[in-house]
């Protein structure tokens, strides 16, 4: 190196200095590079480790098939979102909030995306992810059971590569069988690197109640806080006409055949249709011999067209020769698809095993099922996740479903693909079928095939199914409970299913479950344990309304109970809850007078227990509120007052310390705004309506298990707002109790009582703000549903009066007033049976003849009206003097007799009824002008117009 460093004729003292200490140079510039490049390599490595956990975003077609001879091609590779050719419209507000949690410090690793089948879910993840693996950011999707892997990545890489950013994307979470081993992973995760996982399903929530039920505190933890990303349906119809008119050009130029006309203003589109079911017509209407259509098709006959167009290449390819499939038929091939994509094998062998289920290659060579599997995975290579993804979701769950159901021979199919599937086979194809179920009906049969073939093994299975749909839910509790109700369930299994069910979303299973747990209790257990299922049973029943069974058990718990606490005073306890239930089972079949009795030995009972040890304030707490319903029912509404302010107090404080007692504190909340309307302190009603709403609203947000409490504090409140003229906020609360109950009767057909209650409310509302139309279409749909349940059970008749009640008033107001007639003398007549078994029904019996004195004005009646009239008023008058809450009401019957007098020509005593009215409403605006004054001053101008001009008897 001298002679480059140093000219050759300097002294050779000089030449060695220099050359030393350029050696020296040299040797430290190897050492830090060499440094330098074993980073670069560590940390290359590490990257490389991750990537083996992950799929990529868009994983190259490795095997595409030569084109068959038909020049056929695969319509869904156009529509699956890798690959998909049209624009990626709107959700610019979703991506940025995705964006603001992969970067914000402090949040929870773990983002659920939910929302519709077909809304665009996996869209919005991939190409989010695309634009994070822009910015440097390691992205893709975890691949089957390489959890653990990932995060063990994660924490080396970190080290190798600081500022180390991984976003990993799950595609069908509620299908995936490793997602325990995420979440464990997840959670001992504390790594430097930033980790952020997305979990993609269709309903959020419901995954998370699903995976809560199945997982360890600690995991179950880190989903509850995970934040929910919900995706509506994108766009106004508007929109969606334009967006179609573009995936027809798009489809069509991809194709490369001259897109067919499409309308500015009108296209094969409807309010709400998902993403999905838009791209599938657009692709419908570019493939050969189609034509556009004004209106959309239903999705099976969509997905139909599109699967015979994909048949066809199914076939084209399968006969080139680089397979060596031999002659195959349409339909082998239809069912190798069938099973591939059911059972998303992992690798070839599994996939193999697969194929053997199909009857026609059970006893097929082994060189022959190869062969069909390595051509279907050459047609449809895997993208995010395992197995093989036909299109979209909707269209293969469609084709699945209709593959195993449409024929005899499908079905036999079926049980020969379904027969005794492995755990994790069954794990992931009965959450399949749950979610297929929710558009393609015929696949609840099939999840009900595939349990029923062995229940006690798959129990749990399909308990984790049904938790994580929402639409189907109902459906698939009914069908999972009637195998439980028939399986051989041992104690233990039965005791595993009931932790893992939570009743207040599957209460169907939770009965079931119940009745065997009585069952082994009675054949094993002991006295006390008996009495505890017994307690439990109850409680189940009660949830589904079998009020006639809750009653029997009930008393049979009690009995128990009794002796116990006879024996041994350790038992009250035990006795103070079953009296409880039986209070509650009797409010069930409509007694009354006795569940005032037991509610209050159980009130004396709990005191007793709450003064000897305040471990037990908690449950007086919860029999103040039972007592309060109780007196509710018999009519002691200021001892009702009383007692439940108590309620109110004593759970404040219990929740001020704790607060899991919140629940208690609303439901408390709740009956005070019952008590306080029933003696007219309605401002304060309305104060504590609001107050429990909000406090539901949260308790609700989060657990759902609290959702029926939400929705009655919301009846209650639309009731309070009417007391109090405030109809538009009235109108709100009553149409989300509406919205609310629908939901809650879609999972279990118990909350039609709830139904009922809040649809009476909305038909008040409606009224309020002058929506007669929809008022009319309310009333009938309430009135129809409390028919269908006073058929069953007695107790909804007080709730079939006041929907007959605001039926015959919104006929009032559209003008239909013979049948309104009719309704009202049906109300009249139902109320006086009512009454004849318990007279708190007199102020509904009385409104009801107020409708019917309207009606036989409106038709022509003086002297019926006249009669019916009176009557109304003699009983408002009773009901007065008892309590001076129901003067308004008294009020309003004079001003009806009043025009029943002067239809009958009665002047003289109409001017005296009337003055009485006016007298009456002076005292009611005295205390509330607000609410009276103006009917004070009207009816006041009224009775002067009605008065002689010498008449001075009258003090203004």
């Amino acid at each position: 190196m001298t002679p480059l460093v140093v000219p050759g004729d300097w002294p050779l003292g000089w030449r060695a200095l220099v050359a030393a200490v350029a050696a020296a140079l040299a040797g430290a510039s190897g050492s830090y590079f060499g440094v330098v490049l074993t980073r670069a390599e560590s940390a290359a490595a590490a990257v490389e480790a991750l990537h083996l956990a992950l799929d990529p975003l868009n994983p190259p077609r490795l095997h595409h098939p030569q084109g068959p001879a038909g020049g056929e091609r695969s319509v869904f590779e156009l529509l699956l979102p890798q690959s998909c050719p049209t624009p990626f419209w709107g959700r610019r507000a979703e991506r940025d909030r995705w964006w603001a949690w992969c970067q914000e410090d402090g949040v929870s690793g773990l983002l659920v995306v939910d929302g519709p089948g077909g809304c665009g879910k996996t869209r919005l993840a991939l190409r989010t992810a695309q634009e994070a693996a822009a910015e440097g950011w390691v992205t893709g999707w975890l691949r089957e059971g390489r959890a653990a892997d990932l995060v063990d990545a994660a924490t080396t890489a970190a080290v190798a590569a600081p500022g180390l950013r991984v976003l990993v994307l799950v595609d069908n979470a509620d299908t995936r069988t490793d997602l325990a081993s995420l979440l464990e992973a997840l959670a001992r995760y504390q790594g430097p690197a930033l980790l952020r996982v997305v979990l993609i399903t269709r309903h959020g929530a419901e995954l998370g109640q699903a995976l809560q039920a199945h997982l360890p505190e600690r995991h179950a933890l880190l989903v509850k806080s995970a934040p929910v990303m919900s995706l509506p349906p994108l766009g106004e119809t508007s929109d969606l006409i334009r967006w179609y008119g573009e995936a027809v050009r798009a489809f069509a130029s991809a194709w490369g055949t001259p897109p067919p006309p499409v309308s500015d203003t009108n296209a094969p589109v409807r309010a709400g249709q998902t993403m999905a079911e838009l791209l599938a017509q657009a692709m419908v209407t570019v493939l050969p011999g189609a034509s556009p259509t004004g209106s959309p098709a239903p999705l099976e006959e969509v997905a139909g067209v599109l699967f015979e167009h994909e048949a066809r290449w199914w076939r084209g390819t399968a006969a080139l020769d680089r397979w060596a499939l031999a002659p195959v038929t349409d339909l082998l091939l239809a069912r190798v698809m069938t099973g591939l994509a059911l059972f998303a094998p992992a690798d070839e062998p599994a996939a193999v095993a697969v194929l053997r289920r199909v009857p026609e290659l059970a006893d097929a060579p082994a060189e022959r099922i190869t062969n069909l599997v390595r051509w279907a995975h050459s047609l449809y290579p895997p993208t995010a996740g395992p197995g093989l993804r036909i299109g979209p979701n909707l269209l293969a769950d469609w084709f699945i479903t209709a593959g195993l159901t449409r024929t005899e021979g499908d079905r036999h199919f079926a049980r020969h693909l379904l027969n005794d599937p492995t755990d994790e086979q069954a794990a992931r194809i009965l959450t399949l079928l749950a979610r297929a179920g929710e558009h393609h009906p015929p696949a609840r049969l099939l999840f009900e095939q595939l349990l029923g073939g062995d229940p006690v093994r798959l129990a749990h299975h399909a308990v984790y199914a049904a938790l994580t749909t929402a639409t189907n839910r109902g459906e698939l509790d009914h069908t999972t409970a009637a195998a439980l109700a028939t399986a051989d369930l041992d104690p233990d299994t039965t005791t595993r299913l009931l932790r893992l069910t939570p009743a207040y979303a599957l209460p169907r299973c939770a009965l079931a479950l119940a009745r065997q747990h009585v069952r082994h209790t009675r054949a094993t257990g002991t006295p006390p344990a008996l009495g505890d299922a017994l307690t439990d049973l109850v409680v189940a029943l009660n949830r589904v309304g079998e009020h006639r069974e809750e009653l029997q058990v009930a008393r049979e718990a009690v009995e128990l109970f009794r002796g116990l606490a006879d024996g041994d005073p350790a038992h009250r306890p035990g006795l103070n809850r079953a009296l409880g239930n039986w209070s509650v089972a009797l409010d069930g079949v409509g007694e009354y007078r006795e569940e005032a009795r037991v509610a209050r030995e159980a009130l004396a009972l709990c005191r007793e227990l709450a003064d000897d040890d305040p471990v037990h304030r908690p449950v007086l707490g919860r029999s103040l509120i039972r007592f309060g319903v109780a007196l509710a029912r018999v009519g002691e509404h200021r001892e009702q007052v009383e007692v439940v302010r108590e309620a109110v107090g004593l759970c404040r404080e219990l929740a001020d310390g704790d607060p899991a007692h919140r629940p208690d504190l609303a439901r408390a909340l709740t009956d005070l705004a019952i008590a306080l309307d029933a003696v007219g302190e309605h401002r304060e009603q309305v104060r504590v309506a609001r107050e429990s709403v909000d406090l539901c609203r949260g308790v609700a947000d989060e657990n759902p298990a609290h959702r029926p409490a939400l929705a009655q504090a919301l009846i209650h409140l639309a009731a309070a707002l009417e007391r109090v003229n405030a109809p538009h906020e009235q109108l709100g609360a009553a149409r989300e109790a509406v919205g609310l109950c629908r939901e809650l009767v879609a999972d279990n057909p118990a909350h039609r009582f709830d139904l009922a209650e809040a649809l009476v409310r909305l038909a008040g509302a409606l009224d309020g703000v002058g929506e007669h139309r929809e008022q009319v279409r309310v009333a009938r749909e309430s009135v129809g549903l409390c028919r269908k349940l006073a058929a069953d059970n007695s107790t909804p008749r007080p709730t079939l009066a006041r929907s007959l009640g605001n039926l015959s008033v919104a006929l009032h107001r559209a003008g239909e007033h013979h049948e309104m007639l009719q309704v009202a003398r049906e109300a009249v007549d139902l109320c006086r049976e009512l009454v004849a078994g318990n007279p708190t029904h007199r102020p509904a019996l009385a409104r009801s003849l107020g409708n019917v004195s309207v009606a036989l004005h409106r038709v022509g009646d003086p002297l019926e009206q006249l009669q019916v009239a009176w009557e109304a008023v003699d009983l408002c008058r009773e009901l007065a003097d008892d309590n001076p809450t129901h003067r308004p009401a008294l009020a309003h019957a004079l001003l009806d007799l009043s025009a029943a007098l002067e239809r009958a020509g009665e002047h003289r005593e109409q001017i005296q009824v009337r003055r009485e009215a006016v007298d009456l409403y002076r005292e009611l605006a005295a205390r509330d002008p607000d609410l009276f004054q103006q009917p004070y001053v009207d009816n006041r101008a009224a009775l002067r117009r009605l008065l002689p001009q010498d008449d001075i008897t009258f003090d203004l």
